[in-house]
């Protein structure tokens, strides 16, 4: 099991810190004409997410997100990538406490990928 665990962290933090690079770089390189309210909407809605983890309402935190996710729209693509991360660093005892495993943060970076038409990683 801990094996398993290894192995699924590593591909975890791989694509993760994939998606966090390929994100940035793209956002970096486009420019935005509202910043200010790209940036307001942006902290507003990852905040809300922050929160709902606190709540030990990881489900639902994600739920939201691909509800709002826009393909079309990098803003999200990079919260979602972020989200991703902050739930890799989040200990065993805080994901069952939430209802949330390793393998559905896998099998949600795969979701993500799979809706801004990236192929990663297929598990």
């Amino acid at each position: 099991m801990i094996e398993s665990n290894d192995w699924l962290l590593k591909q975890i933090n791989v694509v993760s810190e994939f998606l966090q690079k390929l994100f940035t770089d793209m956002e970096t390189n486009r420019k935005l004409n509202e910043n200010e309210q790209y940036q307001k909407d942006s902290f507003e809605f990852e905040r809300l997410l922050e929160n709902l983890i606190e709540q030990d309402r990881i489900n639902d935190a994600e739920n939201i997100l691909f509800e709002k996710l826009e393909t079309n729209n990098l803003m999200y693509a990079t919260i979602a990538t972020r989200f991703y991360d902050k739930l890799k660093g989040l200990s065993d005892e805080k994901l069952q406490k939430s209802n949330y495993s390793r393998d559905e943060i896998l099998q949600g970076l795969n979701d993500m990928c799979d809706m801004f038409g990236l192929e990663i990683f297929k598990g």
